[in-house]
């Protein structure tokens, strides 16, 4: 490998979620690392679970969206 052109690479790093879960990664990007959904609360993995969040974020407003659309439909 040449020197001096790869991205440092950091072990465990620390990444919270605003749902309130914490784990770490390997990555290149130097933490700690907050992200607004992760593995926990996305709806993909948990399709029953409903998690609150304290702050809105893009997902919360897509599903907003999405149960605003479902109540059209279900009034036609």
């Amino acid at each position: 490998m040449k020197k001096g052109i790869h991205a440092q690479y950091y072990k465990d790093v620390e990444v919270n979620c605003i749902c309130g879960a914490n784990f770490k990664i390997n990555t290149t990007v130097p933490g700690p690392i907050k992200v607004e959904t992760c593995y926990q609360c996305h709806p993909v993995f948990n399709k029953d679970r409903v998690v609150k969040k304290p702050i809105k974020g893009m997902m919360e407003k897509y599903l907003e969206k999405q149960k605003r659309i479902e109540a059209a439909q279900q009034k036609k």
